[in-house]
């Protein structure tokens, strides 16, 4: 497209190929220049050429017969050609010469402007020539990979519907009112239905119409989005209810394309499992019930039965003291009586740990103030307590809070090789929060993950029956830390499950 033209200029007489050649090299083109017609026919074989400038009378072979030979073999493609000549002589040779190709006549002496205006002229219909032929073989090239592009385009709509028909779940094509227009074979064998019958329904038709509110925001979320997925129960042709797993995209033509799972078994599986974490629970609340209660039990009959013996004991002791003359035997009776003294004091704190009578009589603060006491008395362990007074915590949960915080600085005395520990109880809202630091070693992860970890998992089994959670995590430069919180108001709701599908 961009290469210059080919010229091709032709006179036996050398001069008037100089001046044809002076004249020539104002134009941005090619210029071939031959001195004969035999010359000009060796010069031009294979090229193409824009136009032919042909001295008419030249020996041996004249313009007429130049100009046929140069066209001979291009009919679909013939070179325009201006004869040069003295005078035009007779009208046979005029014939003769538009014959053999000659687009126009020239006679000498040559006006250069003359000459140039036709070369020109000549020169942009070729330009224009080439420029459709360019632009014909770009619409061929261009057809060609259309044709290409559309025999993948089929041959990717072949596999694409191949795919999808045999797809192990339903494919739908919906419209934004939910109108199937398009659905597979599984698609069919979810539902029921017929293409016939599902081409005239919608997804409105088959979702189940207590689900209805729900299935709002979905079609909305989708509509916004472009893409969401959800959980909805359908309902089969025969009546059978069943879970799907849906996630929808839109498409650019503002339709929707759909694929749909059976989840039914998976949601009675979840829910067999969410059943019997329930009943787990449940029976882990029982035996903690059972093991208060059993504690309680103890608590008293140490404090009713060996307590007030001890008393007698004590008592007794005294008595006999007094009646004793002897220092030895006083001396042992008295030891004796340190003795019991020390098992009675033994016996409180026993009881105070199996039940803390505290909790009931002085609430949950004084407890706390109490245990953590002795605890940093006894382990050398400096606790600061952050307690909000006044919180309304009912002694069931203040009975719970306290054995999590029993647990927790058994933890800390244990393995912590802590040397401060904080404890906070504060309350927002409606939500209690509690929780306990310490500086020590930390807690690794492999203990965070470990099944085995029992102390764990009863502080969060009994978080949980009050509703409420709790996390252990490493603290932010050592030590660990213990947050629960639980909801002020315990208020025991009747939980109603969600539809379950038939069969």
């Amino acid at each position: 497209m961009n290469a210059k033209p080919n010229l091709l200029i032709v006179d036996d007489i050398k001069v008037n190929l100089l001046l044809l050649e002076s004249i020539m090299k104002k134009l941005d083109v090619n210029l071939i220049k031959a001195s004969s017609g035999f010359e000009a026919l060796e010069k031009t074989k294979d090229v193409e050429l824009a136009l032919a400038i042909v001295d008419v009378w030249m020996p041996g072979m004249d313009g007429f017969e130049l100009a046929l030979k140069l066209n001979e073999e291009r009919a679909n493609d013939k070179i325009p050609v201006i004869f040069l000549t003295a005078n035009y002589g007779n009208e046979l040779d005029v014939f003769k010469g538009y014959d053999s190709g000659a687009v126009d006549y020239i006679i000498k002496p040559i006006n250069n402007q003359i000459l140039l205006s036709k070369v020109n002229i000549f020169l942009d219909l070729f330009k224009q020539k080439q420029t459709v032929v360019y632009n014909a073989a770009l619409l061929k090239e261009s057809a060609k990979e259309l044709e290409r592009v559309n025999i993948a385009l089929k041959s990717s709509e072949e596999k694409y519907r191949s795919y999808i028909d045999n797809a192990p779940d339903g494919v739908f094509i919906a419209d934004e009112k939910g109108k199937f227009i398009e659905m597979n074979k599984s698609a069919c064998l979810l539902t029921g239905y017929s293409f016939e019958e599902l081409s005239i329904l919608s997804f409105s038709d088959i979702i189940l119409k207590k689900q209805s509110d729900d299935a709002l925001p979905f079609f909305e979320s989708l509509k916004n989005n472009g893409s969401v997925k959800s959980d909805l129960i359908y309902v089969q042709k025969n009546g059978s209810k069943r879970w799907w797993s849906v996630e929808a995209v839109k498409l650019s033509n503002g339709n929707y394309l759909c694929f749909t799972k059976d989840i039914t078994d998976r949601k009675r599986a979840e829910q067999e499992l969410h059943c019997s974490l329930e009943q787990l629970h449940q029976l882990t609340q029982h035996i903690e019930t059972v093991r208060e209660n059993e504690r309680l039990n103890i608590a008293r009959e140490l404090h009713d039965d060996l307590g007030q013996a001890l008393t007698a004991v004590k008592i007794d002791l005294g008595i006999i003291k007094r009646d004793i003359s002897d220092e030895k035997i006083a001396t042992k009776v008295n030891n004796v009586s340190e003795l019991v003294r020390d098992t009675i004091v033994t016996v409180q704190r026993l009881t105070a740990q199996l039940r803390p009578q505290i909790i009931d009589d002085l609430g949950l603060e004084a407890a706390i103030e109490w245990y953590t006491k002795e605890f940093a008395q006894r382990n050398g362990v400096e606790i600061a307590l952050h307690i909000e007074a006044g919180i309304p915590i009912t002694p069931n949960a203040s009975l719970t809070v306290f054995r999590i915080m029993q647990e927790s600085l058994t933890n800390i005395s244990r393995y912590a090789k802590a040397t401060k520990a904080d404890i906070s109880l504060s309350k927002l809202d409606d939500t209690i929060y509690f929780a306990i630091s310490d500086n020590g070693i930390g807690i690794s992860d492999s203990q965070l993950k470990s099944k085995k970890s029992f102390g764990l998992i009863g502080m969060k089994e009994r978080s949980a029956s009050l509703g409420g959670t709790l996390e252990v995590s490493r603290g932010e430069k050592n030590g660990t830390v213990v947050q629960m919180s639980f909801p002020l108001n315990l208020i025991t709701q009747e939980v109603t499950d969600s539809p379950e599908p038939n069969p």
